[in-house]
Formats: C-alpha cells, sequence, structure tokens
C-alpha cells in the first residue's frame, strides 16, 4: 500500500492533453537531414522485405553515428520524461523500405522483443475480420475499438503505412495524470486498483491464464501503470470474478483517460511512428472501416521495445520482456 503522494517525483509524465494539443512542437518531432539521411541508408543496406526477413537483421551503430546519438536522446526523454513522442519519417519510401526505416530507428532505442505466441518483432496492425472478445484473438486483428490500455513492453513503437477509410483514430492519455485526478476525486477506488484487480493474458498459443495484477504500482518513488480495458471486459464475459469496487474503478480510469481535458487525439500519417512510455501512458483506438481495395487498407506496423534506459518497477512487471515464442512463424 503506498500514498498517492508517491509518484509525484514522475510530474513531467502528468501532463493533459488539452494542453499538449497546444504545443505539438515539444512532442512532434522531426529529424535533422542527417540523422535521416543515415536511417535510410542504413535501410537500403538491410533491403526489401518481409516483416520477418527484415526483423532479422541486425543494425549496424558504427554505421550511424548522428542517428544513434539522436535516437537515444528521443528514448531518455520518452523513458524519464513527457513519456511519448511523434517522430515524422519520409513518406515518399515504399513501403518495405519505410518498414525497414522503422526497424533501424527502432533499435537505436533498445532491443525488439516478440509480441505474441509466433515470436514476431514486426507485426501489421491489420483487419484480419476476426471479432474481438473470442477466444485467441488480440485486439490488433480486428478493427474494433480499442480501449485504453498498456502493452508487455518498455515501449511500443506504430508507424502508419495507410490509414483507415474511416475511424481509427489513435488517443493517448498520462496514466500518471489519471491517477492524480482519480486520487483527488474518489480516493476510495485507489484501493482495489492497488490491491490488483484480476487479468486475463489471451494469446494465440496456449491456454488463456488469469492471474492478480495491480493496475498501478511505485517503486523508487516511481509510479507505473499496468491496465487493458478490453482484456478485462473479455474476461468479465468469460466469468472471471471482479467484485462491483473493482468495476467501478476500472470504469473510472476509462472515464478520466477518455476525458477530453487529459486525452491527446493523434491522426496519424503515412510515416507517422508514434512511440510510448507502457509505464506512464495509456493509449487507444477508435474503430474504423476500410476500403474495398485490398492495398488500400489501413496497415499499421507495432514494434515492441526493452528500452535502453531501465524504469524501477515492481515484480509485477517482470512479464514485460516479451510473449513466449510457442508457436510457428505467421505470416506478418
Amino acid at each position: 500500500m503506498f500514498s498517492h503522494t508517491l509518484g509525484i517525483l514522475d510530474e513531467s509524465f502528468a501532463w493533459a492533453g488539452s494542453q499538449m494539443a497546444k504545443v505539438p512542437e515539444q512532442w512532434c518531432v522531426t529529424l535533422d537531414p542527417a540523422v535521416t539521411a543515415e536511417l535510410v541508408d542504413e535501410a537500403r543496406r538491410i533491403g526489401r522485405g518481409t516483416n520477418e526477413e527484415i526483423s532479422r537483421h541486425a543494425v549496424d551503430r558504427s554505421r550511424l553515428p548522428n542517428a544513434a546519438p539522436a535516437l537515444s536522446k528521443i528514448e531518455k526523454e520518452v523513458m524519464t520524461g513527457r513519456g511519448f513522442a511523434l517522430l515524422k519519417s519520409p513518406a515518399a519510401l515504399d513501403d518495405t523500405m519505410l518498414k525497414a526505416y522503422y526497424w533501424v530507428l527502432m533499435n537505436l532505442m533498445g532491443r525488439p522483443l516478440s509480441q505474441n505466441s509466433h515470436g514476431q518483432l514486426l507485426r501489421d496492425v491489420v483487419d484480419t475480420g476476426k471479432k474481438l472478445g473470442d477466444q485467441r484473438v488480440r485486439g490488433y486483428e480486428t478493427n474494433a475499438e480499442l480501449k485504453f490500455h498498456t502493452d508487455r513492453c518498455d515501449m511500443v513503437g506504430l508507424l502508419c503505412i495507410r490509414k483507415a477509410m474511416e475511424g481509427g483514430r489513435s488517443s493517448i492519455a498520462s496514466s500518471i495524470s489519471v491517477y492524480k485526478e482519480l486520487a483527488a476525486q474518489k480516493p476510495e477506488l485507489i484501493a482495489p486498483l492497488i490491491n490488483g484487480v484480476n487479468f486475463m493474458s489471451i494469446e494465440e498459443g496456449g491456454e488463456n491464464s488469469v492471474k492478480r495484477v495491480p493496475v498501478f504500482t511505485a517503486n523508487q518513488g516511481a509510479l507505473s501503470c499496468r491496465y487493458s480495458r478490453n482484456s478485462f471486459a473479455t474476461a468479465i464475459r468469460q466469468g472471471v470474478p471482479y467484485t462491483d469496487l473493482e468495476k467501478t474503478a476500472l470504469d473510472a480510469v476509462d472515464q478520466l483517460a477518455e476525458d477530453s481535458r487529459l486525452r491527446l487525439d493523434m491522426e496519424l500519417e503515412r510515416g507517422d511512428i508514434q512511440i510510448i512510455n507502457n509505464y506512464t501512458t495509456l493509449h487507444s483506438r477508435t474503430a474504423f472501416k476500410d476500403w474495398p481495395e485490398r492495398e488500400r487498407r489501413r496497415c499499421m506496423i507495432r514494434i515492441w521495445l526493452q528500452t535502453d534506459t531501465a524504469r524501477p518497477v515492481s515484480k509485477d512487471f517482470d512479464d514485460y520482456r516479451g510473449i513466449p515464442a510457442t508457436l510457428g512463424s505467421a505470416a506478418h
């Protein structure tokens, strides 16, 4: 148990979306041309290929004397400062070269992790026709609304290849601000979130597992959040027990994250790379409707990272080092 005053050491993480929307120059980054040129050259060395082929390549930092320190600086800002950034990439690159460019850039901030039971390091986020809530279906395989959540890694990157015909807006919110608002407005709801709620792990391989994990924890004065509203909703539908107080507390977290004062909306354009600190920043996506032509359909590319900058977190985050690859490789 800890006081809500802990975590105030993370004051830089406690931002309001309504204020951030007024100062995009603080979080929207256009890289120096010398940095971009190095990233493009290294992407060309890696060459075109499938996600799996691209992700087999090691990135040669010795070839990136300008890019490596520039991306290291951004990584530290995301992991110790604001908690997010939006990077602009050369949108004129073709799809496969843009993916290779993204692979190089993200490798300069940490080590890519397996995102699923197939061990994929680069993952297309596309609508496969599956239905969210069905057994072993992950949200990134659907066109459904993905409510505010965190992913099981230090940092998540999302590259926009193509936008949807309608919808698919990305939104983020500071989990530190959500915590502070909740502690001020409804302090009685803090205890169930700290004590923990049942969390269902939904993976493609193996059986769905349930364990009790806290939504908010503090370690060495750093407040961190683990949250997945869609997973909680699936667990409730499948009969996993939650008390009325726990449900009320989860609803309150949702409402605060979705509040226009705290929420920051982003319409990702081709080449945009959104990067997020998973311990301090919640992210969501609205439902979307795709183009009828397959080649125009919405496509984002996701990477999970273990970052170069470590955050002091509790043992409750021990599984934030990637998902075990228990199945064979799958098409990306």
